[in-house]
């Protein structure tokens, strides 16, 4: 089937393109959205009432849904601290059109000009949304802190809550910092910092994987013009929330397991010696010594990171760390998850956008018998194949949100073609080098027909071009000035030359995304993902 999607350069929603060419259902089925209404206003059944405990969430100032609430209270030797999540599987029962349509998405997808809900509106943005005010369902974790952040003991709940307000990260740290105010900083706010600050002590004994490697995001006006593109901030109020959430999906996996219950786990394995081999190739090239006979650790690699503070080319250290990783995915067979250092991790803490999350409270609801929409008889063996799924889901999410992201720096660039920008290598391959624009992003191919007639020698290893006469290099993390000839909003591409020096008429095949040999513009791949950045985990 042919669908007419516009004209990119004009068109308001760039992220059609990806939603087509991956196939991205984003159209309910006739009868599902009437039923998500028909269930919102079933009401929320028995449950236990926490109405009077001022939980509140801590999002992004343009979240489009509220997934988790959180509230902390200190007493002697450590805090209590709830994580409050929307209860979708009180509105989502097993087998129900819902239930199969959440299923065939395996979660939402996020682009900067829409989402594609795993769930209907009336569920993902108003029944199951933890808005302030009113009475919502939920899941809830209460979890036991100790003073070193360790999770002594824990239960889990069916509860009616009344969330205290809806904060910003932003409007949440600037209260914390006595930049603004709000009444509710001495009595929720300060415990919840104070609870965090324990937490962190934990995380920083286990010593997960750190990368420093910014976000961006693109910033468009009301007509859907790119006004800019920014880079994510990184406050407290984010880590405050996320090793919140870290700490509830730890709790949920290991309380299934006490139950010897079914458990969708979270896994991120360790990295392949075939990755380690590549990485070490590339760290020696700089001076930095990799061994491949030790016990590979995340701490391991936040030793390199720390080593490479303060060298120009750090932000391209981290990055082939990160390349260096295992892809994560979903399974009932639980291999830990080795970036964030624990031996039992499962997504507890988004169900309005991860059917993984559902899972998993469907099988908590049944393992402490909670009422209905618990797992049906016999899901456990379906999880692996549900897995296999949602795994996939996720992937094709990612790669739709990455090139959306790509096509809307490539149309933001569009008014730059012809000009000189300032830009770093990559990435580096035989047949040219990948680089970034300073402070914009978007991977763009300058061909070696564009470095003139000089023969240009591939050094792998070292990940460089070097020039058979004159000994010039181009290296990945190298900084440079490059003149922008093409940027095309269809496929996300950009195209560079070299100023001042005249491209050789040697034919250079062009790349499709993927990397291989073919049509349409150059691009680079992006990374393996190993630890999602930039979101609640």
């Amino acid at each position: 089937m042919l669908e007419r999607l516009g004209d990119p350069l004009t068109g308001a929603r760039v992220s059609e393109i990806a939603i087509a060419a991956k196939g991205i259902p984003h159209v309910f089925p006739h009868g599902v959205e009437e039923d998500a209404e028909r269930a919102s206003a079933g009401g929320l059944g028995e449950r236990e009432d926490w109405t009077q405990i001022p939980l509140l969430t801590i999002d992004p100032a343009d979240a489009r849904d509220h997934d988790d609430a959180v509230w902390a209270e200190a007493h002697d030797g450590g805090w209590t601290l709830l994580v409050a999540i929307a209860d979708v599987s009180w509105f989502v029962l097993p087998g129900s059109p819902l239930d199969r349509q959440a299923f065939d998405r395996g979660n939402s997808v996020y682009f900067p000009d829409q989402v594609v809900p795993m769930l209907p509106e009336a569920l993902s943005a108003d029944a199951c949304s933890l808005k302030a005010g009113t009475d919502k369902a939920v899941l809830a974790a209460r979890m036991e802190v100790d003073k070193d952040g360790e999770i002594i003991g824990a239960s889990f709940h069916r509860a009616r809550v009344r969330i205290a307000a809806n904060l910003a990260y932003e409007e949440a740290q600037a209260v914390i910092d006595g930049r603004a105010d709000n009444a509710l900083k001495e009595p929720v706010l300060e415990p919840l910092w104070a609870c965090w600050h324990a937490l962190s002590k934990a995380r920083a004994k286990r010593e997960p994987l750190e990368l420093d490697l910014p976000e961006k995001r693109v910033v468009l006006d009301a007509a859907g013009r790119v006004q800019g593109i920014a880079v994510r901030e990184r406050l407290d109020a984010h880590r405050v929330i996320e090793d919140m959430m870290i700490a509830a999906n730890v709790a949920a996996a290991k309380a299934l397991e006490a139950k010897k219950a079914p458990v969708m786990y979270r896994d991120h394995e360790v990295p392949s010696r075939e990755k380690l081999t590549g990485l070490k190739d590339y760290l020696a090239t700089l001076g930095i010594s990799f061994a491949l006979g030790q016990v590979v650790k995340p701490a391991t690699f936040n030793r390199i990171t720390k080593l490479a503070e303060g060298r120009p080319n750090a932000t391209e250290i981290s990055e082939a760390v990160l390349r260096s990783q295992t892809q994560a995915y979903y399974s009932p067979r639980n291999e830990g998850h080795f970036g964030l250092a624990l031996g039992s991790y499962a997504h507890f803490t988004s169900p309005i956008r991860r059917y993984s999350d559902v899972l998993v409270h469907r099988a908590l609801v049944s393992a402490y018998r909670l009422g209905a929409g618990g797992l049906p008889d016999g899901s456990e063996q379906r999880f692996a194949a549900i897995g296999e799924h949602i795994s996939f889901t996720e992937r094709r999410a990612m790669e739709a949100e990455r090139e959306t992201l790509d096509r809307y720096i490539a149309r933001h660039l569009g008014d730059h073609v012809g000009q000189v920008v300032r830009a770093r290598i990559s990435g580096v391959q035989a047949f040219g080098f990948f680089a970034t624009v300073d402070g914009i992003g978007g991977d763009g191919l300058v061909p070696v027909s564009a470095l003139g007639e000089e023969r240009f020698r591939f050094d792998e290893a070292g990940r460089y071009l070097e020039g058979a006469e004159s000994g010039t290099k181009y290296g990945q993390g190298q900084r440079l000035d490059l003149r922008l000839e093409e940027a095309d909003p269809v496929t996300g591409s950009l195209r560079f030359s070299i100023p001042g020096v005249e491209p050789s008429d040697r034919h250079v095949p062009r790349f499709r995304r993927d990397g291989r040999s073919g049509g349409g513009g150059a691009k680079r791949g992006g990374p393996p993902p190993g630890v999602r950045r930039g979101r609640k985990r």
